[in-house]
């Protein structure tokens, strides 16, 4: 019977470990997504600062 537990253990602690390593994250999620505001903040933050790179 102790070996039944401990299999039972094992096996939901794995099932635990498999989906955190499987859902990502939402802030890796929103740090991957660069929206059309992103770019224009980015490009506007370029020009204020003179460089010549921002077109």
């Amino acid at each position: 019977m102790a070996n039944h537990e401990k299999l039972k253990k094992w096996l939901v602690l794995s099932a635990v470990a498999t989906a955190l390593l499987v859902i990502p994250r939402r802030s890796s999620r929103k740090a991957d997504e660069m929206t059309d505001a992103n770019i224009v903040n980015l490009k506007n933050k370029r020009s204020h600062h003179g460089d010549k790179d921002a077109q």
